[in-house]
């Protein structure tokens, strides 16, 4: 990297360090934009070369999942609650509708109360196919709507300069010039993030989600309420993973079905042939790290070396380099059945931007594994 390169990246992250720990704020929205911004710069591995437009949609999906644990029968308040008019505000515009959401999940049969499980919801919600009721599915669209409106607030007034000193208003999509995310809209409301900023979270990916962690759980424990949290409470909210799996139930009967009508898959960590009573659709990524139950995401592999040697893990590089051949085969399988070859395309293009031949997807899916696990920090094997 050059030197104005690195004099750059200082002053980004001199702008970062200044918005978390610095900045007024009456909330966490801040806190949540810039940990929303950092989780999709690393989910899409965009060149840093413009201004990246993001729409508020996907901010509003990551916000979904940090407010998850601070709704409910325990409300952990993100700021204090004014009284206007002889009424309580509430500290963030969207906590009932996100209080509703979480007791609908939780009501479902294979759920429980847990504060990571908002995650799960939008992994769920996300891949589509079922995995939501379409009640609860539409429940997740209404309260992404009111969450995209929050947002409004920090991409407003972030950064020094008076309004939008960082980000540019909201505007179409189609309307702003930059690079969109993948799957972006080109009616839908986004703004952009300078492409400098990007290429910064990219690079200091971990520093980012530990400063804004910490930031989050000091500013929360300042805040007045009955019973007072800890930062250390609040931390855990933050950083805790879903302890549970989805079922992935359509996804494993049309593997089984390919299985069955001769189509052959190999786990790709141990080269052993899998039969269709004994395979488990393994998530290279894990949940624990970032639930994506994407297609391209989820592999067959024997269940023994899931269960046992891989878990939470991601393969080193050498791992994920021999695991190559088998991965574009599992992908060349699935192209194999109509339904599973629909789901990849979409889901490959809503990820990486264009559908992708099995070769190139699988090369695509190694070095995101690889970036995820250096930026996260995440266990290899």
């Amino acid at each position: 990297m050059s030197s104005p390169d690195w004099l750059r990246m200082d002053e980004d992250r001199a702008l970062l360090a200044g918005l978390l720990r610095h900045e007024a704020k009456a909330n966490t929205y801040k806190f949540a934009l810039v940990r929303a911004l950092n989780d999709l710069a690393l989910e899409h591995p965009l060149e840093a070369a413009r201004d990246v437009v993001v729409p508020l949609r996907r901010v509003a999906e990551r916000w979904l999942v940090f407010y998850w644990p601070f709704v409910g029968n325990r409300p952990v308040y993100q700021g204090a609650r004014a009284t206007r008019d002889g009424q309580q505000r509430q500290d963030i515009s969207f906590r009932e509708a996100l209080t509703t959401l979480r007791g609908a999940w939780e009501a479902l049969p294979h759920t429980r109360a847990d504060p990571a499980d908002g995650a799960l919801l939008l992994a769920a919600y996300r891949a589509g196919r079922g995995q939501l009721p379409p009640a609860l599915q539409a429940m997740t669209v209404h309260v992404l709507g009111r969450v995209a409106r929050a947002v409004r607030q920090p991409v407003r007034y972030a950064g020094p300069g008076g309004q939008h000193g960082v980000f540019s208003p909201p505007a179409a999509a189609r309307d702003l010039a930059g690079q969109p995310l993948p799957g972006t809209l080109p009616e839908e409301l986004a703004f952009t993030v300078p492409g400098a900023l990007w290429g910064t979270l990219q690079a200091m990916s971990l520093w980012v989600e530990a400063l804004c962690v910490h930031e989050w759980s000091l500013f929360v424990e300042r805040v007045e309420q009955a019973p007072a949290v800890t930062r250390g409470e609040v931390f855990s909210l933050l950083s805790a993973s879903p302890a549970a799996r989805l079922p992935l139930t359509w996804e494993r009967h049309h593997v089984r079905l390919l299985m069955l009508e001769g189509q052959g898959f190999h786990c790709p960590w141990t080269g052993t042939r899998l039969v269709p009573g004994a395979f488990d659709l393994d998530h290279i990524i894990p949940v624990s790290v970032h639930p994506i139950n994407e297609l391209w995401n989820l592999v067959p592999s024997d269940p023994a070396h899931n269960m046992h040697v891989k878990r939470d893990r991601i393969p080193n590089a050498h791992r994920l380099g021999q695991a190559l051949p088998e991965l574009t085969a599992t992908y060349q399988g699935y192209g194999q059945a109509a339904p599973l070859a629909q789901a990849l395309e979409a889901d490959a293009s809503a990820r990486f931007g264009l559908p992708l031949a099995p070769p190139l997807l699988a090369r695509r899916v190694v070095q995101m594994a690889a970036a995820v696990a250096e930026a996260r920090n995440v266990p290899r094997y």
